[in-house]
Order: structure tokens, then sequence, then C-alpha cells
């Protein structure tokens, strides 16, 4: 088979387009990932968490080489938990006061016999403060892992 001069050329600039065309997606994919990255961030601030968490893991699935967009989506991701954690330590901490108050008002003993209330309230309050803590190391956690990771970027942190 002889390859002649026009041959070459041919193949080369079909190579050249090819080449292009793949840029050409990657930075479709790049500002397409970008507006996911927008709308996820725009579900966040109306705290519609679940949605904002699902549009980032839909722009990790769909766009892998949106790496520049990837990269932030980690970040806001990381948001979308620490702010679900803390809508929720506040809306915890007020059931918590509330059983603690309840509690308060009990009795380990009622007319000389043991006041099963008392204990299954004790249990209760116990179980809410572990739930609390944990809670609240959560929010910890990703407040200093966003921390971390802003820093380590060169980022503004977000929430």
């Amino acid at each position: 088979m002889h390859i002649t001069q026009s041959h070459a050329c041919a193949v080369a600039v079909a190579l050249s387009m090819a080449v292009m065309g793949c840029k050409t997606t990657e930075e479709n994919a790049e500002d397409i990932a970008g507006r996911m990255l927008v709308e996820a961030r725009q579900l966040m601030a109306e705290g519609r968490y679940d949605a904002a968490r699902d549009t980032i893991f839909a722009l990790r699935q769909q766009h892998p080489t949106a790496l520049e967009a990837r990269s932030q989506a980690i970040l806001t991701l990381d948001s979308v938990e620490l702010l679900q954690t803390r809508d929720s330590i506040s809306r915890y901490e007020a059931e918590l006061r509330a059983a603690r108050a309840a509690f308060g008002q009990m009795l380990p003993r009622v007319n000389g016999s043991t006041n099963d209330a008392y204990y299954v309230q004790q249990r209760l309050v116990r179980d809410m403060e572990f739930h609390f803590d944990e809670l609240c190391a959560k929010a910890k956690f990703y407040a200093r892992k966003i921390d971390i990771d802003a820093r380590r970027d060169g980022r503004a942190v977000q929430p």
C-alpha cells in the first residue's frame, strides 16, 4: 500500500479535527456542569438540600471530564451537608429542651411505686442527647473539612 502526501494530509486534518472536537466536548461538559453547579447552589440557598445533593450527584455522573466543576461540587456538597445538619440541630435542640423539661417535672417514685414513665422519659432524654451530640460532631466535621479544602484550593468558604 502506497500512502501519498495527500493521504497523509487528509489523515492529519482528520486527526486534528477529532482532537478539536474532543476539546469542544470537554468545554461544553465544563459549561453544562458549571450551570448544574449554579443550580445546586441555588437549591442549597433555598434550603432544598436533597435536590441540591441530587443535582451534584448528576453532575458528577454525567460530566466526568468537567474537572473544575467537579472540584467545586465537592465543596458545595460539603456545604449542603453542613447547612442541612445545622438546620437539623436547630430543630432537634428545641425537641431536646422540651423532653428535658418534661423529664424535670417527673418523679422516680409515685405513691411508693416505681414510676415507669420517669425511666422511659429518662432513656428518651439520654438517647436524644446522644443523637444531638452526633449532629454537633457532624457539623463540626463538615465545617472543618470545608475550611481545609477551601484553604488547600485557595477558595473562599461558602456557608
